[in-house]
Protein backbone atom coordinates (compact mmCIF):
# COMPACT_ATOMS: atom_id res chain seq x y z
CA UNK A 1 0.00 0.00 0.00
CA UNK A 2 1.16 3.63 -0.63
CA UNK A 3 1.66 5.93 2.79
CA UNK A 4 -1.31 7.96 1.86
CA UNK A 5 -4.71 7.38 0.11
CA UNK A 6 -3.90 9.25 -2.53
CA UNK A 7 -1.26 11.57 -4.20
CA UNK A 8 -1.58 14.91 -3.21
CA UNK A 9 -1.67 17.82 -5.72
CA UNK A 10 -0.91 21.44 -4.97
CA UNK A 11 -3.42 24.26 -6.80
CA UNK A 12 -2.37 26.34 -9.53
CA UNK A 13 -4.19 29.32 -7.57
CA UNK A 14 -4.84 29.42 -3.87
CA UNK A 15 -7.60 31.56 -2.66
CA UNK A 16 -5.33 33.64 -0.67
CA UNK A 17 -2.21 35.93 -1.37
CA UNK A 18 -0.39 36.22 1.65
CA UNK A 19 3.13 37.90 2.15
CA UNK A 20 6.05 38.49 4.47
CA UNK A 21 5.80 35.68 7.27
CA UNK A 22 2.02 35.14 7.41
CA UNK A 23 2.46 31.78 5.26
CA UNK A 24 -0.47 29.94 7.65
CA UNK A 25 -2.69 32.05 5.48
CA UNK A 26 -2.69 29.21 2.76
CA UNK A 27 -3.34 26.32 5.41
CA UNK A 28 -7.37 25.72 5.03
CA UNK A 29 -6.04 25.39 1.12
CA UNK A 30 -3.47 23.34 2.12
CA UNK A 31 -6.02 21.51 4.35
CA UNK A 32 -7.92 20.67 0.88
CA UNK A 33 -5.14 19.99 -1.44
CA UNK A 34 -3.56 17.18 0.73
CA UNK A 35 -6.74 15.35 1.24
CA UNK A 36 -6.79 15.98 4.78
CA UNK A 37 -4.08 14.24 5.57
CA UNK A 38 -0.25 14.31 6.77
CA UNK A 39 1.63 14.90 3.44
CA UNK A 40 4.42 12.62 5.02
CA UNK A 41 2.78 10.31 6.89
CA UNK A 42 -0.54 10.15 5.97
CA UNK A 43 -1.83 10.38 9.48
CA UNK A 44 -5.89 12.01 8.95
CA UNK A 45 -6.35 15.50 10.30
CA UNK A 46 -9.77 14.79 12.63
CA UNK A 47 -8.10 13.59 15.36
CA UNK A 48 -7.40 15.14 18.77
CA UNK A 49 -4.30 13.85 19.24
CA UNK A 50 -2.74 15.42 15.87
CA UNK A 51 -2.43 18.92 15.12
CA UNK A 52 -1.51 20.00 11.79
CA UNK A 53 0.81 22.75 10.42
CA UNK A 54 2.43 24.14 7.31
CA UNK A 55 5.63 22.98 6.61
CA UNK A 56 8.06 24.31 4.03
CA UNK A 57 9.09 21.93 2.04
CA UNK A 58 12.51 23.74 1.18
CA UNK A 59 13.12 25.08 4.89
CA UNK A 60 12.44 28.96 6.18
CA UNK A 61 16.32 28.97 6.54
CA UNK A 62 17.16 28.59 3.46
CA UNK A 63 14.81 30.81 1.87
CA UNK A 64 15.95 33.42 4.33
CA UNK A 65 19.46 33.52 3.34
CA UNK A 66 18.91 32.88 -0.52
CA UNK A 67 15.65 34.06 -1.31
CA UNK A 68 15.12 32.46 -4.51
CA UNK A 69 11.52 30.69 -3.44
CA UNK A 70 9.53 33.00 -1.15
CA UNK A 71 8.20 32.02 2.43
CA UNK A 72 4.50 32.40 1.07
CA UNK A 73 5.35 30.76 -2.27
CA UNK A 74 2.39 27.78 -2.23
CA UNK A 75 4.62 24.98 -4.25
CA UNK A 76 7.11 25.11 -1.49
CA UNK A 77 3.92 24.38 1.01
CA UNK A 78 2.95 21.13 2.54
CA UNK A 79 0.38 20.37 4.49
CA UNK A 80 2.12 18.36 7.79
CA UNK A 81 1.20 16.94 10.91
CA UNK A 82 3.39 18.67 13.62
CA UNK A 83 5.37 15.25 14.36
CA UNK A 84 6.03 14.98 10.91
CA UNK A 85 7.09 18.75 10.93
CA UNK A 86 9.30 18.56 14.10
CA UNK A 87 11.34 15.82 13.43
CA UNK A 88 12.07 16.44 9.53
CA UNK A 89 13.28 20.44 10.93
CA UNK A 90 16.79 21.33 10.16
CA UNK A 91 18.06 18.10 7.73
CA UNK A 92 17.41 19.32 4.56
CA UNK A 93 21.22 17.59 3.13
CA UNK A 94 22.80 20.97 1.61
CA UNK A 95 22.77 24.41 1.39
CA UNK A 96 21.41 24.37 -1.97
CA UNK A 97 17.18 24.81 -2.42
CA UNK A 98 17.69 23.09 -5.41
CA UNK A 99 19.97 20.62 -4.19
CA UNK A 100 17.23 17.72 -2.71
CA UNK A 101 19.17 14.68 -1.99
CA UNK A 102 22.85 13.66 -1.80
CA UNK A 103 23.86 10.52 -1.67
CA UNK A 104 20.99 8.94 -0.79
CA UNK A 105 20.10 11.35 1.90
CA UNK A 106 17.65 14.19 1.36
CA UNK A 107 13.47 14.54 0.37
CA UNK A 108 10.70 14.06 -2.18
CA UNK A 109 8.32 16.71 -2.69
CA UNK A 110 5.03 14.80 -1.38
CA UNK A 111 3.48 15.76 -4.24
CA UNK A 112 6.01 14.34 -6.58
CA UNK A 113 5.01 10.89 -7.85
CA UNK A 114 8.23 9.82 -6.80
CA UNK A 115 7.50 10.27 -3.16
CA UNK A 116 5.85 6.84 -3.27
CA UNK A 117 8.66 4.64 -5.46
CA UNK A 118 10.63 5.47 -1.51
CA UNK A 119 7.87 4.44 0.80
CA UNK A 120 5.25 2.09 1.26
CA UNK A 121 2.70 1.13 4.18
CA UNK A 122 2.49 -2.21 5.60
CA UNK A 123 -0.88 -4.03 6.47
CA UNK A 124 -0.89 -3.36 9.71
CA UNK A 125 -0.13 0.56 8.93
CA UNK A 126 3.42 0.62 9.24
CA UNK A 127 5.68 2.71 7.08
CA UNK A 128 8.41 1.34 5.74
CA UNK A 129 11.06 1.53 2.66
CA UNK A 130 11.45 0.54 -0.95
CA UNK A 131 14.99 2.38 -1.13
CA UNK A 132 18.21 3.48 0.61
CA UNK A 133 16.53 6.76 0.42
CA UNK A 134 13.22 5.94 1.73
CA UNK A 135 15.22 3.97 4.86
CA UNK A 136 16.47 7.51 5.28
CA UNK A 137 13.51 9.03 5.71
CA UNK A 138 11.90 6.26 7.54
CA UNK A 139 14.83 6.15 10.10
CA UNK A 140 16.44 9.33 10.06
CA UNK A 141 14.10 12.15 8.83
CA UNK A 142 10.85 11.33 9.90
CA UNK A 143 11.58 8.38 12.51
CA UNK A 144 9.00 7.05 11.46
CA UNK A 145 10.40 3.41 12.63
CA UNK A 146 10.49 5.45 16.31
CA UNK A 147 6.75 6.40 15.71
CA UNK A 148 5.63 2.73 14.36
CA UNK A 149 3.58 2.52 17.51
CA UNK A 150 1.27 5.65 17.35
CA UNK A 151 1.19 5.97 12.97
CA UNK A 152 -0.31 2.42 13.29
CA UNK A 153 -3.08 3.37 15.78
CA UNK A 154 -3.62 6.35 13.81
CA UNK A 155 -3.47 4.06 10.36
CA UNK A 156 -6.38 1.90 11.68
CA UNK A 157 -8.19 4.22 13.40
CA UNK A 158 -9.07 6.20 9.80
CA UNK A 159 -9.75 2.87 7.83
CA UNK A 160 -12.49 2.35 11.09
CA UNK A 161 -13.30 5.94 10.25
CA UNK A 162 -13.61 5.50 6.46
CA UNK A 163 -16.25 2.20 7.25
CA UNK A 164 -18.32 4.11 9.59
CA UNK A 165 -18.69 6.61 7.17
CA UNK A 166 -19.58 3.85 4.47
CA UNK A 167 -21.83 2.23 7.02
CA UNK A 168 -24.08 6.00 7.40
CA UNK A 169 -24.29 5.85 3.65
CA UNK A 170 -25.57 2.29 3.51
CA UNK A 171 -27.68 2.67 6.49
CA UNK A 172 -29.43 6.09 5.22
CA UNK A 173 -30.56 4.56 1.98
CA UNK A 174 -32.45 1.52 3.60
CA UNK A 175 -35.77 1.21 5.26
CA UNK A 176 -34.84 1.75 9.25
CA UNK A 177 -37.49 -1.83 9.90
CA UNK A 178 -35.44 -3.85 7.34
CA UNK A 179 -32.92 -6.88 8.41
CA UNK A 180 -30.28 -4.88 6.04
CA UNK A 181 -30.75 -1.95 8.40
CA UNK A 182 -30.14 -3.88 11.51
CA UNK A 183 -27.06 -6.02 10.07
CA UNK A 184 -25.52 -3.12 9.06
CA UNK A 185 -26.02 -1.10 11.91
CA UNK A 186 -24.79 -4.18 14.45
CA UNK A 187 -21.60 -3.75 11.87
CA UNK A 188 -21.04 -0.11 12.49
CA UNK A 189 -21.83 -0.58 16.37
CA UNK A 190 -19.08 -2.91 16.42
CA UNK A 191 -16.50 -1.36 14.70
CA UNK A 192 -17.10 2.18 16.60
CA UNK A 193 -15.56 -0.22 19.54
CA UNK A 194 -13.18 -0.88 17.93
CA UNK A 195 -12.48 3.13 17.04
CA UNK A 196 -13.36 3.99 20.92
CA UNK A 197 -10.86 1.26 22.00
CA UNK A 198 -8.04 2.46 19.32
CA UNK A 199 -9.02 5.64 20.14
CA UNK A 200 -7.99 5.58 23.75
CA UNK A 201 -4.96 3.01 23.71
CA UNK A 202 -3.55 6.23 21.12
CA UNK A 203 -4.48 8.41 24.02
CA UNK A 204 -2.43 6.62 26.28
CA UNK A 205 0.16 6.21 24.18
CA UNK A 206 0.77 10.35 23.67
CA UNK A 207 -0.13 10.46 27.42
CA UNK A 208 3.09 8.42 28.07
CA UNK A 209 5.81 9.83 25.78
Amino acid sequence: MTVRDQLPVRRLAPTQSPTGENWSAHKPDLKIDFNDHCAYCGSYDGYRHTYFEVDHFVPKSLLIVKGKIGLCQYDNLVYSCKFCNNKKLSKWPSKDEDVRVINETGFVDPCDADFDNHLFRTADGAIMWKSNLGKWLVTKAFKFDERSSSIKLLWELNQRRKMLETFATELAKRDVNSQEYKDIKAKAEKISWEYFLQDSELMNYYNSI
